[in-house]
């Protein structure tokens, strides 16, 4: 019997397959391999809130967990995978540099924001008002890291199909797919869940975000460029480039409206030509309260869900992924603030499903 079946296989999927593999845990990924929000996400791993100056959530802690959580990856996958990168935060108007010299003062800020703010100019930028450094943050390679991992993973414990839910049967002490029977299971599925019948009760949101790659010959390879939108480097001449925000449009695929909102603030962002490499779209798996989503079903102990990482997947997963394992094999509570059942009182108990 296996310890547990992995639907998914995006940053929740890996997460929590690489927490089992840490303790000799069996298990099987299921994964219809499309790209969800993981493959064309930035990888940007930064615990600070640049648009408003504040802390994310719980930010320095999980940041403080995922570094050496993704160097240890680079160390067993032995491959690049984590670049540490500052964040470059430029500046429009000469004003925000003081506005940038007080949230530098401010608790928790203060470990991450340079306070001098560096006003040399840049012949690839069209306006030079200078930029404020964020530093100990950095970038994942997140097609690299799930590629790496996969392919060097024994292939039994990969499935690629659609998972079919009428297939799962669920008992007191175990779960069976297929004639394969396991512990329990973890849904890793992303905006998906809302077809989920075990957690579509769940308030997963979902916001559209819209990207480019682009090819840009002379913008800098040794930062993560930040103003109206994120530049980061990707490999040589390429960046990622976004991204959108769209909390109404839940179609996944990229449209002339987002594509037109990405090249005009673009525009005013950089002076130098680029070429459009690939135009990608996907669902962040965004929440009603800004929290991820973990825990169990209310009637099935060995049902689980990992999802609702939105925009800040790449630093929180790690230590969620932890909280997840330590909950189900060591019995420790999942914080408050995650745990799913803060939203049994406010939505209707899931109907029983019969197996």
């Amino acid at each position: 019997m296996l310890d547990s079946i992995i639907v998914g296989y995006g940053l929740a999927g890996f997460h929590f397959a690489w927490q089992l593999k840490q303790q000799n845990k069996k298990y099987l990924i299921i994964s219809n391999n499309s790209p969800g929000s993981s493959r064309t996400a930035a990888g940007i791993c930064n615990p600070t809130v640049l648009k408003r100056y504040t802390m994310a959530w719980q930010g320095a802690d999980f940041l403080n967990y995922a570094i050496p959580h993704y160097q240890r990856c680079e160390d067993e996958l032995q491959a690049p995978i984590f670049d540490l990168l500052p964040i470059h935060r430029y500046f429009y108007k000469s004003v925000e540099q003081n506005d940038w010299l007080v949230a530098a003062q401010r608790e928790g800020l203060s470990s991450y924001l340079i306070p001098k703010p560096v006003l040399t100019s840049a012949p690839y930028l069209k306006r030079n008002a200078g930029y404020g450094i964020v530093k100990s943050v950095g970038r994942l390679r997140i097609n690299s890291l799930l590629n790496h991992f996969q392919n060097q993973s024994d292939p039994a414990t990969f499935k690629t199909e659609e998972f079919d839910y009428k297939a799962l049967e669920v008992f007191k002490d175990k779960i069976s797919y297929q004639g394969i029977e396991a512990k329990n299971i973890i849904f890793c599925e992303g905006s998906l869940l809302n077809k989920n019948p075990w957690f579509n009760y769940l308030p997963l949101l979902g916001s559209k975000g819209e990207s480019l790659e682009i090819k840009a010959p002379g913008l800098p390879r040794n930062e993560i460029m930040k103003a109206s939108l994120f530049i980061s480097p990707i490999k040589e001449e390429l960046f990622w480039v976004g991204a959108s925000f769209s909390p109404k449009d839940k179609d996944h695929s990229p449209t002339v409206k987002g594509k037109e909102w990405l090249l005009k603030r673009l525009g005013e962002f950089i002076t130098i030509p680029f070429e459009i490499v690939s135009h990608n779209a996907a669902i962040r798996p965004t929440v009603l309260d800004r929290r991820p989503l973990l825990g169990a079903h209310p009637e099935h102990s060995n049902v689980y869900v990992f999802n609702g990482l939105g925009t800040r997947g790449v630093l929180m997963a790690p230590m969620l992924s932890k909280w997840l394992y330590e909950s189900i094999h060591e019995g420790k509570q999942i914080p408050q603030e995650v745990a799913i059942d803060r939203f049994e009182s406010y939505f209707c108990r899931p109907n029983k499903i019969h197996v």
